[in-house]
């Protein structure tokens, strides 16, 4: 029998999500290169993942692609098969 309680309103282990602001374009370069690199580690070609930052889905790419474009998302995985960003 499966048993749930409520959390407590201060519970730490509640998972809660939150917006932060990018205030400039070098969080939202980080962010991006984030993606690229832990996807590229676990596999994926450059067509896919460029296909996952024009995915509405995968939020925080998409942001990244609608606001700079397929150049730019090129320029970023060129970029960390480069070595620079690893």
């Amino acid at each position: 029998m499966a048993y749930f309680k409520e959390p407590e309103p201060d519970d730490p282990l509640e998972l809660t999500g939150v917006v932060l602001p990018a205030p400039d374009d070098t969080s939202l370069k980080e962010m991006a290169l984030c993606f690229i690199e832990e996807f590229l580690r676990d596999g994926w070609t450059d067509e896919k993942l460029k296909a996952m930052f024009r995915n509405p889905f995968y939020r925080g790419p998409y942001l990244a692609w609608k606001a700079k474009g397929d150049a730019y998302v090129e320029d970023l995985i060129r970029e960390v098969h480069n070595g620079k960003s690893l």
